[in-house]
Order: C-alpha cells, then sequence, then structure tokens
C-alpha cells in the first residue's frame, strides 16, 4: 500500500509491503521502492512475526563501524539501491522461512517544486507482480485553496511525450474526493487491472498534478511551533524581455544523435522567443564561433529564422573548450551594445543557457580556475547549465550554475532528449521578476534559509523557511524586486493566531488523516535548510567550511531521523531462523544498511543452508561510464556478461556484488584490478572465497571513488563514477612481446602463443579481402632478458588500420604511442592525451585521455587498441600498443592475417585425465599439443592479471599459423603499411 500525505506541497510518503512464503522452503522476499531523487528516507521497518526492527538513522562513520563488525559476524550483503533516471531505487531482501510472514514500511520525505504552474506528486507502482491488495491512499491539504487538480494516466514510460494528455481519464479504480482547500485520491486496482499492464503486474507511476490559489502578491506565511514557511509565487505579473544566450557543446562526442536532438530542441526554442526577447547563439569545440559577433539582437521573425538556419548547419567535431566558450558568453553580457547599464534601461533579464555533454578537454581543463575566470567574467547574468548525458561533468556544471544565480540539469541520453531540453527552456522562458529580497524583522526571526533570489520565473514559486523567535505576535515580512519597469516593494504582517487559525478552518473541511498539519513546518525548514548546507559544501573548496557544513546537516539530519549524503541507515533484520521461530532459535544478529541519496545496502545474516534464494531481477540499464569507453552497441555480442547484484560506496571504498547472467561462468577473484595510477588506490582485498557471487573491496588513498574492473574467466565489468555499463569479452587480442591470446568460446578459457619478432617488421594481423579491411602492426625492439640475450624481445609501437569504403576513397588511421591519426576526406590528428572522437565514411574512431582508442568499421566490427605507458619503467618495460578484436563477427569467413585467421576456425582442445593441465588443440584435421598454464596476461582494457591459458609450445607455432612467421611481414619500418600480401 502507498500512504501519502501532502500538507502544504509538503509531502510524506510511507509505502507498505506484506508477504507470505506458503512454500515448503526458504524463499527470498524483496521490498523495492522507487524514491524521488529529492526526497529523504526517514523511517523504514521491517517486521517479523510480529516483533518490528526499525532502522536508526546514524552519521557515516558510526555506521560504518556498525557495518564491519556486522561483516566479521559472517553476515553478507544484498543490493537495496541503485539510481536510475531522476530517481532511487530503493531495494532489500531477506530469506523468508517456509509458513513465516514479513513486513516492510518505508517513509520517505520531500518538498514538491513548483514547475510549469504544477505541483506533481509522483508514486512509483512497480511490485513485480500482481497484489491482491494494492492500494494508493492520498491526502492533499493546500491553506489558501486548490486551483485545480487532476490525476493523470498511469504512465508507463519515464520518457517525456509530445502528446497532449488534455483531460485524459484517470486510471480506472480511481476514486477522487475533493473541496475548496484539499482532495483525497484512492486507486486500488483489481488483480485482472493490474495483468492487463503486463505480465508482472503494475510497472508505471502513479502521478498527481495541482495548483493552488495565491491572491496575496506577498504569498503565503505559515508559522507552527516557532517554524514559519514563506512560500512566494506571485500570479498575474506581466513578463520581463530576456538577453538569453545559448552555448552549445558541439565537439566531437556531440556526433549523432545528441546533435540531431539539440538541434530539433532549439528549432522549437528559437521560434518561442518573444519579439522583445533578445538572443545570441554560441557553438563550441576547441574553437569557439558566435552567430552574431559582438552583441545580442532582437528575436524578430527574419532573425529567428538566420537563426534556425545557423543552427540547421551545426557540424560536431573537436574537443571541448569550457572556459573559451564561457568567456565568449560573458563578452555577449556585458558588450555595449547590450551591455548591464542597457539591461537596466531596456529591463532585460540577461540569461546564459550553457548545454554540455563532456568534460573540459583543450584550453583551460582545471575547474577551479574554470569557476574563477566565469564568476568574474559574468557579473549579473544567471548562468544554466545543462549536463547532457552521464559523461558530462556535472558537478563543474553545478558549481558553475550556483556562483552565477542559476541551476544546474541534468539531460538524460534518451529518445526524449530533444523534449528535456525544451522543458527546462520552458521554465526560465518567462522571467516576472529579477533580484528579489524575501526580508523578515531581525528581532524577530532566524535560521533563516536563503532568502535573496536572482529570478523568479513565471509558474515557479520561491520557498524560505526559518525560525521566529518566542513571543513574536507578528512577523513583518517585506519584499523587494525588479519588474518589468522598476523596483517594488511589498510588506505584510503576519499575525501568529491568524496563521494558525486559518489551517483550522481547512482542517475541519479535511475532517482526519491531517495530523502531520503542525509538525510539518519545522521538519520542510530543516528538510531545506540540509539541502541548502550541502549546496554551500559543494560549493567550497576550503577544507575547514567543509568540515563545519558537513557537522551542521548530519546534526540536522541525525535530529530529525533524515537518511541524506552525510548519514547512513543501520537496520537490524531478522535471523532467518528466528524469522521460523524454530525450537533452535539463534539469538537476533544485529546488521547494518549502509546508505547514501544515491546507494543504499543492507546487511543481512547468509540464508541457512538448502535456502532456495533466487536471482536478483536486474533490469538493464542505461547509463554510461566514463572512459573507457565501447563505441555503441558493444554489449550486443555473443559473449556471456556479468552483472553487478548490488554496489555500495562509502567514503573509502567502494564495494560490489556482481553474478554472472550464465550459471557456467564461474568468478575468480584475482581476476580484478583498478583503473588508475599506482599513486591512486592500493591492492585489492578479497572478502569472500571464490564463488560465482564474489565481494570485492578497494580503497583510494585520496578517498575518491575509482574506476574498477570486475571479471570472471570470460568477460569482464567496468563501473565508473556510480554508472555501470556491460562490455564484452574481449576474444581475440595481441599485446606484449608479442604474445598472442585467443578465446576458446566453448571452454572458456583462451589459447595462447608467443611469436619470435623482428624490430622494425611491419606484420599482417588481419585481412579481410570482402570486407575491405587491413590491419598491419610495425615491431619495435626491446632490451633481452637476462640469460635470455639470443631471444629477441619486441612490441608493437604502430597499427595502421586501412578501409576500403567503394568509391569514397577508404580511410587510413595510423595509430602510435603519441597520437591517432585519420586519413580520408581530409586529415585528422586526435592526440592520445585527450578524449575526443571522429566520423569519416561510417567509420567512428574515439580516443580516451591516454588509455584507449576504439575503432567501429562496420556493423559488429570493432576494435579496440590499448596505449600501455609505464611511469617508472623498468629497462625491460617499453611503451606499446595493444590491439584486440572486440567484435569480429561481421568479418568475412575470408579474413586471414596473423590474428584474423583466428576469427571463424573452430578450436577445441581435447584434455588428457593425467594430468588435466596437459590436452591436445584440435582445429580441421590439424592439432598440437598445449599445455594450461598461469599466465599474466594484458588482454582486456584491465591492468595486467592472472589467467588460465593453454600455451602452444615455441616448436609447434608455424604448423598453428599454417605458414612461415616472414609470409605475415609485409614490410620494414618506413615501407607502405597498407600493402597487401
Amino acid at each position: 500500500s502507498f500512504m501519502c500525505s501532502v500538507v502544504s506541497r509538503y509531502a510524506v510518503t510511507t509505502v507498505h509491503s506484506s508477504v507470505w512464503n506458503q512454500l515448503p522452503i526458504i524463499k527470498e522476499a524483496a521490498f523495492e521502492v522507487d524514491l524521488p531523487s529529492s526526497a529523504f528516507i526517514s523511517n523504514f521497518t521491517i517486521t517479523s512475526n510480529g516483533k518490528v526492527y526499525a532502522a536508526q538513522v546514524k552519521e557515516r562513520a558510526a555506521a560504518r563501524k556498525i557495518y564491519d563488525a556486522a561483516k566479521k559476524q559472517g553476515k553478507t550483503a544484498g543490493l537495496v539501491a541503485t539510481k536510475e533516471r531522476e530517481i532511487e531505487k530503493f531495494r532489500v531482501a531477506v530469506s523468508v522461512p517456509s509458513g513465516a510472514r514479513m513486513s516492510f514500511s518505508l517513509t520517505y520525505e520531500e518538498l514538491l517544486p513548483r514547475r510549469l504552474g504544477r505541483y506533481e506528486l509522483s508514486l512509483g507502482l512497480r511490485p513485480g507482480q500482481a497484489v491482491q491488495n494494492l492500494t494508493v491512499a492520498v491526502s492533499i491539504t493546500e491553506r489558501t485553496g486548490l486551483s485545480f487538480m487532476k490525476v493523470l494516466p498511469l504512465k508507463r514510460t519515464r520518457l517525456l511525450s509530445n502528446t497532449a494528455k488534455g483531460d485524459a481519464d484517470p486510471p480506472p479504480s480511481t476514486h477522487v474526493e475533493q473541496s475548496a482547500g484539499c482532495a483525497r485520491v484512492h486507486y486500488s486496482p483489481t488483480v485482472q487491472q493490474q495483468n492487463s499492464m503486463s505480465s508482472q503486474g503494475l510497472d508505471a507511476d502513479f502521478i498527481i498534478q495541482y495548483d493552488v490559489n495565491l491572491r496575496d502578491l506577498i504569498g503565503d506565511v505559515q508559522v507552527y511551533d516557532g517554524y514559519f514557511v514563506h512560500y512566494f509565487a506571485p500570479r498575474g505579473l506581466p513578463v520581463v524581455p530576456k538577453d538569453v544566450i545559448f552555448v552549445i557543446d558541439v565537439s566531437g562526442s556531440m556526433i549523432g544523435t545528441k546533435i540531431k536532438q539539440t538541434k530539433q530542441a532549439m528549432s522549437t526554442i528559437l521560434g518561442d522567443l518573444r519579439e522583445g526577447d533578445h538572443f545570441n547563439i554560441i557553438t563550441f569545440s576547441d574553437k569557439v564561433h558566435t552567430w552574431k559577433k559582438g552583441r545580442t539582437v532582437r528575436a524578430t521573425r527574419q532573425n529567428v529564422r538566420d537563426a534556425k538556419d545557423f543552427v540547421k548547419r551545426i557540424i560536431a567535431e573537436g574537443w571541448t573548450n569550457i572556459n573559451a566558450a564561457l568567456l565568449s558568453a560573458a563578452q555577449l553580457v556585458n558588450s555595449p551594445s547590450s551591455g548591464s547599464s542597457n539591461h537596466q534601461s531596456s529591463h532585460r533579464v540577461p540569461l546564459v543557457i550553457f548545454l554540455t555533454d563532456g568534460e573540459a578537454t583543450i584550453g583551460v581543463t582545471v575547474g577551479d580556475t574554470i569557476l574563477s575566470n566565469a564568476k568574474k567574467a559574468l557579473g549579473a547574468a544567471s548562468l544554466f547549465g545543462l549536463a547532457f548525458g552521464d559523461d558530462a561533468d556535472f558537478l563543474l556544471l553545478k558549481r558553475l550554475a550556483l556562483d552565477n544565480r542559476g541551476v544546474a540539469r541534468m539531460v538524460y541520453e534518451d529518445a526524449d532528449a530533444a523534449l528535456q531540453l525544451k522543458g527546462f527552456y520552458d521554465e526560465v522562458a518567462s522571467p516576472l521578476l529579477s533580484d528579489i529580497q524575501l526580508s523578515y524583522l531581525d528581532d524577530q526571526a532566524f535560521d533563516i534559509t536563503r532568502s535573496l533570489f536572482p529570478n523568479y520565473f513565471q509558474g515557479s514559486e520561491l520557498v524560505v523557511a526559518g525560525r521566529v523567535k518566542t513571543g513574536v505576535k507578528d512577523l513583518k515580512v517585506s519584499m523587494s524586486a525588479i519588474d518589468s519597469k522598476q523596483r517594488v516593494k511589498l510588506e505584510n504582517d503576519v499575525l501568529l493566531s491568524h496563521a494558525k487559525g486559518n489551517e483550522s478552518e481547512t482542517s475541519q473541511s479535511c475532517s482526519g488523516g491531517l495530523e502531520g498539519i503542525s509538525s510539518f513546518v519545522h521538519r520542510l525548514w530543516a528538510y531545506f535548510t540540509i539541502k541548502e548546507l550541502l549546496l554551500a559544501k559543494l560549493n567550497t573548496t576550503d577544507p575547514a567550511t567543509q568540515r563545519l557544513l558537513t557537522e551542521k546537516a548530519t546534526n540536522l539530519s541525525l535530529k530529525y531521523n533524515f537518511v541524506t549524503p552525510v548519514t547512513s541507515l543501520v537496520v537490524v533484520k531478522p535471523d532467518v531462523d528466528e524469522a521460523a521461530q524454530t525450537p533452535t532459535t539463534a539469538k537476533p544478529s544485529t546488521a547494518a544498511t549502509i546508505t547514501t541519496t544515491a546507494t543504499t545496502t543492507a546487511i543481512t545474516k547468509a540464508p541457512a543452508a538448502g535456502a532456495a534464494k533466487k536471482p536478483l531481477n536486474l533490469r538493464p540499464k542505461k547509463t554510461k561510464p566514463g572512459p573507457p569507453q565501447p563505441p555503441p552497441n558493444a554489449t550486443h555480442t555473443q559473449n556471456h556478461m556479468v552483472s553487478v547484484e548490488w554496489l555500495l560506496i562509502a567514503c573509502d571504498c567502494v564495494e560490489f556484488h556482481f553474478i554472472s547472467e550464465t550459471a557456467s561462468a564461474h568468478v575468480a577473484l584475482p581476476l580484478v584490478s583498478v583503473f588508475g595510477s599506482d599513486e591512486d588506490c592500493s591492492l585489492v582485498e578479497c572478502l569472500e572465497a571464490p564463488s560465482r557471487l564474489s565481494t570485492v573491496k578497494v580503497f583510494s588513498s585520496s578517498g575518491q571513488e575509482l574506476r574498477l574492473c570486475l571479471s570472471a574467466s570470460n568477460s569482464f565489468f567496468v563501473l565508473y563514477n556510480r554508472h555501470h555499463i556491460k562490455f564484452p569479452v574481449l576474444p581475440i587480442a595481441v599485446d606484449g612481446d608479442p604474445h598472442f591470446v585467443v578465446q576458446l568460446p566453448k571452454l572458456h578459457q583462451s589459447l595462447c602463443f608467443t611469436v619470435d619478432g623482428r624490430a622494425n617488421d611491419v606484420l599482417r594481423l588481419l585481412e579481410d579481402p570482402v570486407r575491405g579491411i587491413i590491419v598491419d602492426g610495425q615491431l619495435i625492439g626491446a632490451p633481452p632478458k637476462h640469460g635470455a640475450e639470443e631471444r629477441p624481445r619486441t612490441y608493437f609501437n604502430r597499427l595502421t588500420v586501412s578501409t576500403a569504403t567503394g568509391g569514397s576513397g577508404g580511410l587510413m588511421i595510423t595509430i602510435s604511442l603519441d597520437a591517432v591519426v585519420v586519413e580520408g576526406e581530409g586529415r585528422e590528428v586526435l592526440p592520445i592525451n585527450q578524449q575526443g572522437s571522429v566520423m569519416r565514411q561510417g567509420v567512428t574512431v574515439s580516443v580516451d585521455n591516454h588509455r584507449s582508442c576504439w575503432l567501429e568499421l562496420t556493423k559488429d566490427v570493432r576494435f579496440l587498441v590499448l596505449f600501455h605507458h609505464y611511469k617508472h619503467p623498468s629497462y625491460l618495460q617499453m611503451a606499446h600498443l595493444g590491439f584486440y578484436i572486440t567484435d569480429g563477427r561481421g568479418l568475412s569467413d575470408s579474413t586471414q592475417g596473423l590474428l584474423g585467421q583466428f576469427q571463424h576456425t573452430d578450436m577445441s582442445v581435447a584434455v588428457t585425465k593425467d594430468p588435466e593441465t596437459r590436452g591436445v588443440l584440435r582445429w580441421g584435421s590439424e592439432h598440437v599439443p598445449v599445455t594450461l598454464q598461469d599466465k599474466v596476461l594484458k588482454d582486456t582494457v584491465r591492468k595486467r592479471h592472472l589467467g588460465k591459458c593453454w600455451v602452444v609450445p615455441k616448436a609447434e607455432i608455424q604448423r598453428l599459423l599454417g605458414h612461415p612467421y616472414d609470409s605475415y611481414v609485409v614490410g620494414r619500418a618506413g615501407s607502405n603499411l597498407g600493402g597487401s600480401l
């Protein structure tokens, strides 16, 4: 059941779920709730056979100690939360014995923001199956009265829609009662109605929208028990013209869907500009281009038409110079023709809407310097940052917006991105007031939240909360702001007795269910104050100030039992034995859940032997990690994948559980490594014995989140900054001296062989005459090992990939340790120490900062090149390249070359019984003896690691290859690498 009470925009929601295990075996009961990302959890309980286990909110370090103590007692952890688009997903699972009953209850609180003239309450109804008794009960109480209220049809996707809902009917089985100041909504779908949605029952959001009457220009002030809240949202004011500058990232990472969606949104937005508005457009990559030099122009029909033509012609390529783009925008804001004096005389509001999908990669790239430069340059303009996708530097945009009178917002990489962009613009399109100051006499009020606001936009609301001194009979409230013509001032006296008296009238008309009315104001004050303290912490770099702000936010969170980024939730969960109430009941075990607003994990006693634990229902995520980034659709391979089962991010470590989607894939803990320099992180600590479910912990000396890689024997998983994505196994690779690794899919093991190359030889690694693809690698000599001076050591230091794409002449991609050069339709150079991509003739080349280069040549043909650099190399170590065929399904059966010939060859190993480390490699009518050895491999994006490999003896290499070494040599250094055999 979902019970929600909304009192003056402040919503308190309680979700309750009960389970009864009627099966003869132990089963896992999962409790999962979608939380709005702005909400704070304030209560969580588990009831087992009548006994209530209540959660407590603890300071992070204290909760960590409880967690560690519970772990030492042999308890394990299960998923409780992940982050998805606009929501947090809370999840906890408990093993329920046969015949036992168990129930869960979660309460969370949030202030509903007003956007585009309405408040929206959204409840995620996703029980995972049809439920016998599913009820939603919502009460809404608004002192100044409801101007409208409607229940929308169930929303089955989080994507925005262009279709106007209009007067669409609410879901069947919805009952609504409404009076002047309150509304009640009851929804209770039958099992049949739930099943009509999907085979898993309801999977949708239940949404209520409403707005309130607010006749007093100074707004609505409510005072209870020494706390006040002031809602300021005047209606009926004239719109103030604006000076709006659109700053659009057109770097290489915007290529494709993102730039198309941005153009689509810009075309609509430009058409919505008012005649009195002025505007300009700046596009930036490594260069900055301003549509109309030196000034903003009036939004006449002709100028809007010209601007739309300019947007149509935008092409995405190059790096990302955020600093230069911001300074160019500042020049337009402060230019003589549209300068600050002009803003005053014409009363136009200066706005900068800044969209980017990446990090600063060229020019000034240090965040603090960019922040300092922007703050000096932008002056009175409000900066609104839009972070397009997970690779955008959202933290930098948030700090830029905080510094410059604006806000930052995520734009999700989904089909509705254009509508998201347009929706954000609509929120800021109609300024009504600027420089708003809401004041309360100093001798009457204290502990006031933010009360100075740069802008008030049509359809929004400004909220201030604070405390009233004892003995105050009336609260003096004043407001000053600038409207379309002048500075305006208003004053009002709010009688404290009157503030309470009004509520009693509303209470009478909304009898029942209003027990939270008297407490909502001081909880709202705490909610708002914690949010502001955390924002202030984000926007300061002084450690002492950060500690003070953290301490204040922690104390308030503990006092009001809020789960916030500075507190954690400690849960006592019942043992399986205790829940069953058997005669041999074990002592209750203390267990903990560590929680932030983004991640929550719980500790529970491991299920008893024989417990039937069903796998989690893992929904695929669309989030994208940081580098190294595979080309689109890289997950669509025939190889096995690994999924994260749970994740915990604490201040000193990252822990996660993962599970293979194929039962035959066994996870080995040694196959775990960390991206990053040796100075950044220490070695992995194994917390459990190797098993199909394994736990790892990685510590960071700097206390920051790390990029990690977990691997099964045939696949791996990368997690970066709380986002995750599946990568395919790399089945065929060449790396090192040069040793070759070929995946044997049937055995989930690798075949390894070494070719003694000659320095300066150019080897044909792959040639597909049907697809017109050739890959050649140039060798460089390295010092020999002691005791093996006669054996040459070589590495690849240059790779050349050529494609014949028909009439356009083809492409030549040359990859060295310094740069990636793409030739064909011009010449593009991508330095390896930056991030960027180039698309030519359907081929995409993406370079990541010092780590990798992805090449997507055609459908189902993708290569990866790794750059191996050593910070402090020994005399044996040399910087070199590694080459991997990550997806070769699109290569033809005619593919040849040292690596290419294995792409479609069916190989198997017959293992001898004694010893099991010996076997026979068979392919076609050929066979060679092999031995199973532990080898140090670099066959993935991970660092070097130990792995099992069937090693081909040196004497059998030529038989394996079918040709002598010299037949793969196509030239010497300096010759034409693109030649054919």
